[in-house]
């Protein structure tokens, strides 16, 4: 695997600092210590906190683009794509759980990032609605892995829900007219 760029790099030291520290005592030197960088390095990818904040809203958008498009290609399908991997990448620890968690904390004080995760939520829900023909089953199956999202932030598994997940979605599913 190659090596991460310093930008990536820096993405990455500010994205864990917000999970861990908060989105409030993240300060551009602590974020170019973390990341193994000068301050200067750090200032030539971002040359502020305000262009920071914009790369992860752009990382954002890009790992959530990329995750819907593995849902459309999933064999799977992309309900249970989300539901699977709301369960799955939390405990990976990858990288869309991780952007998705320290957007989580930065909506709580900064709007873009709050509309970034609206719009992507949304994203979700729209494919959802496609695949399940039916916006509440969508609604549903999308609050259920949010759900499942905010146990694994606050370290409460979901596994017996990842065992049911057929079950779930044979009742979230609409049925055909009579």
């Amino acid at each position: 695997m190659p090596r991460p760029s310093q930008r990536d790099r820096i993405l990455d030291a500010y994205t864990d600092l917000v999970v861990t520290s908060g989105p409030e005592t993240v300060t551009l030197d602590a974020v170019a210590s973390a990341a193994g960088v000068s301050k200067g390095g750090l200032l030539y990818h971002f040359g502020s906190r305000e262009a920071l904040l914009e790369g992860l809203l752009d990382r954002c958008r890009t790992l959530t683009d990329a995750d819907l498009a593995a849902a459309r290609a999933a064999p799977e399908g992309i309900a249970r794509y989300y539901l699977r991997t709301s369960i799955d990448d939390p405990a990976a620890g990858s990288a869309v759980y991780r952007t998705t968690v320290a957007m989580i904390k930065l909506s709580t004080t900064e709007p873009r990032a709050a509309e970034v995760t609206r719009r992507c939520m949304a994203g979700w829900r729209t494919a959802l609605a496609e695949e399940l023909g039916d916006a509440l089953a969508a609604d549903l199956v999308a609050a259920l892995g949010d759900g499942i999202y905010l146990r694994a932030i606050v370290g409460q598994s979901s596994a017996e829900l990842g065992a049911a997940a057929e079950e779930l979605l044979r009742r979230a599913a609409p049925r055909p007219p009579e």
